[in-house]
């Protein structure tokens, strides 16, 4: 387990310590969420991320304590970029961001309409919505136990779900990928190859059926395609490979991804 993982780990308990009076409307969405569920499986290329990511339903968000303020008094500050809000350094200067589904974010273009919570405290980002609906209770933990006894028992992103959400991200940087966007691509192989595509039916069908999450979850199985299923060679297949450079085999992760694509979409009748 690399050191920055486990820093990264121990800044999401961090957020989670500061903001223990709103448990029950957190969702641990993001990198940290997908290898809570694909851990296990044997991939080249290890787990690896810098930071937290968590989305909040507001409909279960208390007016007390503050966002700002249970996250002020635990340490964080806000990233000082304008282009950053929502996002909060941790004292171990780990990056949190807190994020509310655009669906039901209110009014506005990157800040929340969430009062009496400040709107700069958490941002609006689209595509997470989904974690709103899929996601299941799990005890998350430090990394290293022997330093760090922490627990706390929160929602975390179903796979579905963070499909839905990685498909979104990636379909809105195509056009200025990046090597932390082949990641991205990879974590949809990591998703698809540690999960048994029946798995991710039954949730799929229920996004589509609730009106808060339909329209993402719509367009992602659309981006499945487009960026995975089309092959080898589509774009989203080519960033899953070439996250393995130098570490394992992209052709293989390409070819496998692309397949995997396509056999979910024909199981799921897509």
């Amino acid at each position: 387990m690399t050191d920055e993982l486990t820093m990264a780990r121990a800044g999401l308990l961090d957020a989670m310590e500061a903001l223990e009076s709103h448990l029950d409307a957190l969702v641990i969405i993001g990198a940290q969420a997908v290898y809570l569920h694909t851990g296990a499986t044997d991939i080249a290329l290890a787990e690896f991320t810098t930071d937290g990511d968590v989305a909040v339903d507001p409909d279960l968000l208390s007016s007390d304590p503050l966002v700002e303020e249970a996250m002020s008094n635990a340490g964080f500050t806000p990233d000082p970029r304008p282009s950053a809000i929502g996002s909060w350094i941790s004292p171990r200067g780990v990056p949190v961001d807190l994020m509310v589904p655009d669906a039901v974010a209110g009014a506005g273009r990157r800040g929340v309409r969430v009062p009496p919570h400040d709107s700069k405290s958490m941002r609006r980002a689209r595509g997470i919505e989904a974690a709103l609906i899929d996601n299941t209770k799990m005890p998350i933990t430090a990394l290293d136990r022997a330093a760090d006894d922490r627990e706390f028992e929160v929602s975390v992103a179903g796979p579905a779900a963070l499909l839905v959400a990685k498909l979104h991200k990636i379909h809105d940087r195509i056009d200025n990928p990046s090597r932390s966007d082949n990641k991205d691509a990879h974590d949809i192989y990591r998703l698809l190859r540690a999960i048994e595509t029946d798995l991710f039916l039954e949730p799929l069908s229920r996004l589509l059926d609730e009106d808060i999450s339909a329209a993402v979850t719509g367009e992602a199985l659309a981006h499945l395609r487009e960026l995975f299923a089309r092959g080898a060679s589509a774009r989203g297949s080519v960033m899953a490979g070439a996250a393995e450079e130098l570490v394992g085999d992209p052709a293989t992760v390409s070819e496998s991804v692309a397949l995997l694509a396509q056999d979910l979409l024909d199981a799921h009748g897509a």
